[in-house]
């Protein structure tokens, strides 16, 4: 795309699959509180499509309090992430900003790999602060030392990927996976200036 120079990723639900994370952490809410699964999954569904977090909208739905421990070593990159971030990056400068926990940068270094594909990492839990909180993507400009209208925003989530990024000048991408995929558009606010599918399908399109 003309104009930008930097791409900023998201993690979970953009390049990493959380699929089988969801699953263990939804099993384990469903087998510990005595809720049918299918139950549990459309009432994360139902929150999703109100552009609520999926998870916590559920727990609410059923008058729970306190919810199961998120287990990120369930998460692995999408098997088409390498080859789409190496095709970008003979084009781009790559970045992350992610909700994340502190041992995602060793993660990426060690476990997938991934840490040279990428020129700047903000990770949440490093910083202090998390999306939707403008300041993770002012971090980023600054680190990066370029202009918001020179960046591209790609998540899966409307309201902690598109919009906040939107409101700084980043040009958009909304990739539709997993919960954040079934998010709503409400109003231009979080219109993404690019839809696509899936991660593969962004190589089209930059």
């Amino acid at each position: 795309m003309n104009g930008i120079d930097w791409l900023f990723f998201d993690l979970g639900g953009t390049l990493f699959d959380e699929t089988a994370a969801w699953d263990d952490r939804i099993q384990r809410t469903c087998q510990k509180h005595g809720i049918p699964e299918a139950d549990f999954r459309s009432a994360m569904q139902q929150a999703a499509a109100k552009n609520k977090h999926e998870y916590r909208g559920a727990l609410e739905k059923f008058g729970i309090n306190f919810g199961e421990k998120w287990n990120a070593e369930h998460i692995t990159p999408y098997p088409e992430a390498r080859q789409v971030l190496e095709t970008l990056k003979t084009r781009y400068k790559l970045g992350i900003i992610a909700n994340q926990p502190l041992n995602t940068r060793k993660r990426m270094a060690e476990e997938w790999k991934f840490a040279d594909m990428f020129d700047l990492m903000i990770i949440s839990e490093e910083v202090g602060f998390s999306k939707p909180d403008s300041l993770l993507f002012r971090e980023a400009l600054y680190k990066a030392q370029v202009n918001a209208e020179r960046c591209m925003m790609i998540g899966d989530k409307l309201t902690n990927d598109i919009l906040p990024a939107k409101v700084l000048g980043f040009k958009t991408l909304w990739i539709r996976q997993e919960w954040g995929g079934l998010q709503t558009i409400t109003d231009d606010s979080m219109r993404p200036d690019i839809t696509v599918d899936s991660l593969g399908e962004i190589l089209r399109y930059l």
